[in-house]
């Protein structure tokens, strides 16, 4: 109280400061707001460059599959087969388009568009396709050729070609053998069988196996498809494998559940995380790979050869006398049989390289195309002494030596529906003549 005898009025609040204040949290705000939207925007610009076709849904598929474990590794959906080496997993792996259709994976494991063990009957013409990726491809591209050119055969009158695929990209030999074998044990019938190979069961043999000290008659990288099996020596590695693909799978989950998963700025985040598990994986599996070297549950019995071309002639012999057991199984149950050595760009003097050929699908080192034209020579050398000995053998390399278009689509003896449309009419004249020697 104030000697006048009154309260003096507190002065008043001026209401400026409030006001700026409330400019400036809503400034903050905006700025913020268009900060995200600004990174959102540059996030999702870098990932539609980085993504195949530039789209976000391939990540959302990548989620997808590293959830449910199909692709926490590489080969994830692949499962160590006791007999074949290894099948895909038809609880994990993916349906995938081809030629218009979805292709699944059958009960056995095999990718087709049904089932592997069939039965003859008098309307359906059941031919059997054995090999690696190349057959595989070829199973599918040329199968309406070989449709319209065999169905003027006397055996498919009144009659629907069915192919049954037994091939598998990464096959080599003895797994056509083993896979043959495997699906007659089964039950199954077949009114020709097709085996077409070389390129795994040569080169890879050699640079995938016996340079990496695993046994040439062992499937494609055994030493680094095994991986899930565990060699007691190196337990803790593989436990820390385990857990890298455990928390990879559990990344997947938290990103398909997020609320945040519509954003471009998580979903790099999320990109980034995956791509740095997938290095440490790689790393990780590289260590345990080296840490094995001479390890018999990956490697199998050493090599015993140890040039190039002593190799190539072991991988050819091994091949040759699995063909050779191939057709004796099929001959025992009046199966007509043909092997056919696939074309290959390193086999001198095949084909024309176009432009795009010679950019795109000759190998850079010098050391793919060395091993492959001295495995091949081996393979058709064996192929030819066979063939004098009663096998039902096809050498098709030449078979695109008078093409000048682009066949070929990569380094690595894959080409494009014309090649395999080509390779079909070719493959389809050799087939009629099988058949005709067995009515």
């Amino acid at each position: 109280m104030s000697g006048s005898g009154y309260y003096a009025s507190p002065p008043a609040l001026s209401p400026a400061r409030p006001v700026r204040r409330g400019r400036r949290r809503l400034f903050f705000v905006a700025m913020l707001l268009l900060t995200l939207v600004a990174c959102d925007v540059l996030a999702r610009g870098y990932l539609m460059l980085v993504l195949p076709y530039g789209s976000l849904e391939t990540l959302i598929e990548r989620q997808q599959s590293a959830a449910t474990g199909a692709a926490v590794s590489e080969g994830a959906s692949e499962v160590i087969h006791p007999y074949l080496g290894w099948v895909h997993n038809p609880q994990l792996s993916r349906a995938e388009e081809m030629d218009g259709r979805e292709v699944q994976t059958n009960s056995l494991g095999f990718r087709d568009d049904g089932e592997a063990v069939r039965r003859r009957s008098a309307d359906v013409f059941l031919l059997g396709i054995c090999g690696g990726s190349v057959a595989w491809n070829f199973s599918w591209e040329a199968e309406s050729t070989l449709r319209q050119l065999l169905s003027a055969l006397p055996q498919l009158q009144g009659r629907r070609l069915q192919i049954v695929r037994l091939a598998l990209p990464g096959y080599k030999q003895p797994q056509q053998l083993m896979a043959l074998n495997y699906v007659l044990s089964l039950g199954g019938e077949f009114d020709a069988v097709l085996n077409i190979d070389g390129f795994n069961d040569g080169a890879l043999s050699i640079l995938e196996n016996a340079r990496q000290k695993t046994s040439i008659a062992y499937p494609r990288s055994w030493h680094a498809r095994s991986l899930v099996m565990t060699d007691p020596r190196i337990s803790a590695e593989a436990w820390r494998l385990l857990t890298l693909r455990a928390e990879r799978q559990q990344l997947g989950r938290r990103a398909l559940q997020s609320p945040l998963r519509w954003l471009a700025l998580y979903q790099l985040w999320w990109h980034l995380r995956d791509e740095e598990s997938r290095a440490e994986l790689s790393r990780l599996g590289m260590q345990i790979s080296q840490s094995n070297s001479g390890s018999f549950l990956h490697h199998g019995p050493l090599p015993e050869k140890e040039s190039t071309e002593e190799q190539a002639v072991a991988a050819a012999e091994l091949w040759i006398r699995s063909s050779q057991q191939m057709q004796a199984v099929c001959r025992g149950l009046g199966i007509p049989y043909l092997h056919v050595l696939q074309p290959n760009q390193y086999v001198p003097d095949s084909k024309p390289f176009t432009e795009y050929e010679l950019e795109r699908c000759l190998a850079d080192g010098q050391e793919l195309q060395s091993v492959t034209s001295a495995a091949y020579a081996e393979l058709r050398a064996a192929g030819a002494r066979a063939k004098d000995r009663g096998l039902a053998f096809s050498d098709q390399t030449g078979v695109f030596s008078g093409v000048t278009d682009t066949l070929y689509v990569d380094p690595w003896c894959h080409f494009n529906r014309l090649g395999n449309e080509l390779l079909a009419k070719a493959v389809a004249g050799e087939l009629a003549k099988v058949l005709a020697e067995q009515r």
